[in-house]
């Protein structure tokens, strides 16, 4: 059984010195390791405080690894869509090679890898050849895949810019027109589209694809089953090419998820308001552990327990299956022990 460690208070005090720990057990002198994260969009405060990131730079340099802070570009237009962009909003938020101790490298150089579904997937060379990984991220919702945590930090953020928009259209839903004729108009399939991109024309389901993100909702919703989906979920998607870093690094891994301003949308929203990046639970720690499923567990868990169980009913697709999909591809079972670190 996987463990995980919850920290709860003192945070950055018993963060050091869990890090510290673990740092050693897996990682050696001169040893490259990337510490993947986001650096947040300029105007949304929810990412993670450069003062976490930093601590675990630090721990690594004590030992003579060498760390580097990495993302990629994203398929957005935005001030994260360039190597440069990306960097001066980095700086913006407090991300630099001063306040680090190391580099800030932002790169969409990738290595092909063959997906079971996808048409073209390169993950990110920067990870795939580093020597090491540690893996931080922010818990929070997320309308694609009901929760984003570390599988969606590797599995989205851990890949080509190319990939990013393959991934998204790819896992759109479809409706076949042999079976348009059962659809009937009964507008299911709208009322769980959060990026309100399904109306009637006619009668009918009409796909906007251009607002379309592919969570698959209204697939699981329809009760005529006239929508399908193109290829695969987007979470399982996201599983997929998560897999591909894993496995790749295996035990040189860590996995470190912030559970503290947790919202219902990911952190790629520039600015947050009532409705975008609204806080849904109370702030409940830092999670440790060196499987990325026991990790993402226990965070749902821990959430989940936190809002009585009302965090899961904000998206309307299926809650576990970036869970059920990494299992599915070997990445762990999700079963965890949680050690509390008051």
């Amino acid at each position: 059984m996987d463990k995980v460690i919850l920290i709860k208070h003192h945070l950055l005090k018993n963060l050091r010195k869990v890090v510290a720990k673990e740092i050693k057990a897996r990682f050696s002198k001169g040893e490259v390791i990337a510490i993947k994260t986001h650096m947040g969009e300029y105007g949304n405060l929810n990412y993670i405080r450069p003062p976490i990131v930093e601590l675990v730079v630090d721990e690594l340099k004590k030992i003579g690894a060498k760390p580097f802070v990495f993302d990629t570009p994203v398929a957005y237009s935005g001030e994260r869509d360039t190597v440069e962009k990306y960097i001066e909003t980095a700086r913006k938020n407090g991300f630099t090679e001063e306040s680090m101790g190391c580099s800030i490298v932002i790169s969409n150089e990738g290595v092909e890898v063959k997906s079971k579904w996808l048409s073209k997937l390169k993950v990110a060379r920067k990870l795939y050849e580093a020597d090491g990984l540690v893996v931080l991220s922010h818990f929070k919702g997320h309308e694609l895949s009901n929760f984003g945590g570390a599988i969606k930090n590797l599995g989205m953020g851990g890949v080509t810019k190319e990939s990013k928009s393959v991934m998204h259209t790819e896992t759109q839903p479809q409706v076949h027109p042999e079976v348009i004729g059962e659809c009937k108009g009964c507008g299911t399939c709208v009322s769980v589209c959060y990026e309100k991109a399904i109306s009637l024309k006619n009668g009918k389901v009409h796909i906007d694809y251009d607002k379309c993100f592919g969570c698959c909702a209204c697939v699981d919703a329809c009760p005529n089953k006239v929508l399908s989906m193109k290829t695969v979920r987007f979470s399982r998607a996201l599983a997929e090419s998560a897999s591909f870093i894993v496995k790749k690094l295996g035990k040189k891994s860590l996995y470190i998820s912030v559970l503290l301003d947790i919202t219902d949308t990911c952190d790629c929203y520039p600015i947050g308001s009532s409705d975008i990046g609204k806080k849904v639970s109370p702030d409940i720690g830092i999670l440790i552990s060196d499987n990325i499923i026991a990790i993402e567990k226990a965070s749902l868990d821990l959430v989940q327990k936190s809002t009585n169980n009302e965090f899961g009913k904000i998206f309307k697709s299926k809650l576990d299956e970036q869970l059920l999909a990494a299992t599915d591809f070997g990445l762990g079972k999700g079963n965890y022990e949680l050690e509390v670190l008051d």
